[in-house]
């Protein structure tokens, strides 16, 4: 190893200290104090991973990149780490970002240290290249220049190693709740610069038509002036290519964040504000935020520009012919624009209510739709259809009317207006011909103005009425979430009592539903041990299935404690107590994801996953008896399943769940009516898999 690589890799004990001076660097999370490092000369387990980036208040992501990905992942992943292995032992490369076509990287000195991406790209592939040694040998006997032979290198690893994967890295990105400097990054300046250029670029204009309207009020239109006029339309070519650029970056930025807020706004759901929206008004959401994101995002931004425009247009018309009575219109005329725009909010919102509302009861009816054709009579098929649909047509007719009046009368009423202002001053004769000119460009560049923010208020109105369906999901991302407490040595999921000692521990849980006077469970009290297989039964609404809600830690006892190794939820974090305890769900709530069946039976673990796991999922499939069904798909667990793919039975998919939930390597195994739908033989089966694998196990069944 030289010098320089020493400097660069920083080995595994270190890595704790390396994430935190990249996080500080970064502006993002805290300081973690003191964490006991990992194995020397073993590589961390993902678990221990992201354990690590809850302490630093940060959040991790695994990237395994394939050999020819590389050069990508350097230019677009930072900030990251990426590993390197010499020997079997696993070291890191602390990636802060490119500049000036260089890579920044951060030395186990604390130091910056910029680097060819070439130096970076040789020691991170130097492990895959060390198994096609042969491309050396058979080049070395031929000749050629160093640089042909380099080029012809490159290529031949490329054709041998393209799709080989290289080690995993990670990926550090600020939380979901860290403050708005944070997570809005560089778009401040991305805004910054796109108002300069569209200054500049009004400006340019402006001053374009000063140009050709002088010189068509006196009459004189020569060679000089044309030329004059066409080199500075010139200049505004490389304005608005500036100003077009970086107003797609902003989107694109702007974009990625409010998808990466609702994503954690979603996922900050409880079970019951899931269930009770149901799927047409989630389909909704889906809808509105797209609005939110091609409207708010683009039309906001041209509004303001276009109200950059105005106020240009308001200066330049001072200084021209009709002077501050003009320049007092134009305000007047802005304040009709609000008016208009107010009241097309107004319509706007009740009709996408409407739209959501219809969105819906359409889903819904979809979902319903066999039942409603084996027992609904015929002539109540389409119930309140027609109801329905008239007052969303009423609706639709009077936003209509709204955004004609918005659309046609800002436009042709400011010309109208305008040139009713500038008309003492041009059949007097009291102004030259420079000031009508001045005056000309005012109010064409106000015309151009009034002309798109008809448009973007439109954008922002619906945009506006969107957001109100999605505030709920960003308003969750704020919503606190408990962090782990235990030590990291202990998040590899590593037992802390022994084998015979007490796993769970309930002493008084009470928990009632929102919509219920009565509490579901009162005083429930009980012990789980390690190995213990219990079969919970119970008649049907008597809080079965609350009860795995509470053991899985997807809601929370409203009375009493729940233990886990004597050690509460808030010890454990939220993750981290999932991590311990997993469940299948009833059936109606366990679902097939549209995947390959590899996919769906490890949908627990990570992906893409290791061989080990593949082998692991395949044995498992074979105790459940699933390895005949793996027979006949033409691609083996690489087959598609779901609604687009290979169809299950319902049995099938039981042991699906069954195999997925086990797969998952946990304390305690829940299976929530795992068992109703298989025939005698296949369930014996598939409990005595279940019974092999489960370290302790609760099945709920009816009596």
């Amino acid at each position: 190893m030289t010098r320089s690589d020493s400097d660069l890799l920083w080995p595994v004990e270190r890595l704790p200290d390396a994430l935190e001076q990249l996080a500080q660097r970064q502006g993002y999370g805290r300081a973690a104090g003191e964490i006991a490092p990992p194995a020397a000369a073993v590589e961390p387990s993902r678990v221990w991973m992201f354990a690590l980036g809850d302490r630093l208040g940060v959040e991790l992501e695994p990237i395994t990149p394939l050999y020819h990905e590389l050069p990508d992942v350097l230019e677009r992943a930072a900030p990251c780490i990426l590993q390197v292995r010499r020997d079997g032992v696993p070291s890191y490369l602390v990636l802060l970002g490119t500049r000036r076509g260089k890579l920044r990287l951060l030395a186990r000195d604390a130091t910056v240290i910029s680097v060819q991406r070439k130096s970076a790209l040789t020691l991170l592939r130097e492990e895959q290249e060390a198994t096609v040694a042969e491309v050396d040998q058979l080049l070395g006997g031929v000749e050629m220049s160093p640089r042909a032979r380099e080029h012809a290198r490159s290529q031949m690893l490329l054709q041998r190693l393209g799709q080989a994967q290289l080690r995993t890295g990670w990926i550090m990105r600020p939380r979901r709740t860290a403050s708005r400097r944070t997570l809005l990054g560089d778009i401040p300046s991305l805004v910054a610069g796109i108002l300069v250029s569209h200054t500049l670029l009004s400006l340019v204009l402006a001053g374009s038509f000063w140009l050709l309207g002088r010189a068509a009020l006196q009459a004189h239109l020569e060679t000089g002036w044309f030329l004059g006029w066409i080199a500075v339309i010139a200049c505004a070519i490389p304005l608005r290519m500036l100003e077009v650029w970086w107003q797609g970056v902003f989107s694109i930025r702007l974009g990625t964040l409010l998808k990466q807020q609702l994503l954690a706004g979603t996922l900050k759901l409880t079970p019951d504000e899931v269930r009770l929206d149901g799927i047409g008004r989630h389909f909704g959401r889906v809808a509105e935020a797209e609005v939110v994101e091609q409207l708010a995002v683009g039309g906001a931004l041209l509004a303001v520009l276009s109200l950059v425009d105005l106020i240009l247009a308001g200066v330049i018309l001072v200084l021209g012919a009709g002077g501050w009575p003009q320049a007092m219109v134009l305000v007047l005329w802005v304040v009709v624009a609000f008016v208009l725009a107010r009241r097309h909010y107004g319509v706007q919102r009740a009709w996408s209510s409407a739209r959501v509302e219809i969105t819906h009861d359409l889903l819904e009816r979809m979902l319903g739709h066999r039942t409603r054709l084996a027992q609904l009579p015929l002539e109540r098929w389409h119930d309140g259809e027609d109801v329905r649909l008239s007052s969303y047509s009423e609706i639709s007719k009077v936003m209509d009317r709204r955004t004609m009046q918005l659309t046609a009368l800002l436009r042709d009423g400011w010309l109208v207006l305008a040139l009713l202002t500038l008309l003492p001053a041009f059949s007097i004769g009291t102004a030259n011909a420079s000031a009508l000119a001045v005056s000309v460009g005012g109010i064409l560049l106000a015309l151009r103005a009034f002309d798109e923010v008809a448009v973007y208020f439109q954008q922002v109105s619906q945009a506006a009425v969107s957001f109100e369906q999605i505030r709920d999901l960003l308003l969750a991302v704020g919503r606190p979430e408990l962090e782990s407490k235990v030590p990291l040595e202990m998040e590899g999921g590593k037992q802390t009592d022994a084998a015979s000692g007490t796993l769970m521990e309930a002493r008084g849980v009470t928990f009632r539903h929102d919509a219920r006077t009565r509490p579901v469970l009162e005083n429930c009290s009980f012990q789980i041990a390690q190995g213990d297989r219990i079969l919970l039964e119970g008649p049907s609404g008597g809080g079965k299935s609350t009860l795995v809600s509470l053991l899985t830690g997807l809601r929370t006892p409203q009375g009493g404690v729940m233990l886990l190794h004597a050690l509460d939820r808030a010890t454990f974090g939220s993750s981290g107590w999932r991590k311990r305890i997993t469940a299948a769900p009833q059936f109606h709530e366990n679902h097939v994801l549209s995947g390959s069946f590899a996919y769906n039976l490890l949908l627990g673990r990570e992906w893409p996953t290791s061989p080990e796991l593949r082998t692991k999922a395949a044995a498992l499939c074979k105790e459940l008896g699933l390895d005949e069904l793996v027979a006949k798909m033409p691609a083996g667990l690489e087959e598609m399943i779901g609604e687009t793919g290979w169809q299950l039975s319902h049995g099938e998919k039981s042991r699906l769940y069954i195999a997925r939930t086990l797969l998952q390597g946990v304390e305690l195994v829940i299976l929530d009516e795992s068992f109703a739908s298989l025939d005698p033989e296949t369930m014996r089966v598939a409990q005595r898999c279940v019974l092999n694998h489960a370290k302790a196990l609760v099945v709920v069944s009816h009596p």
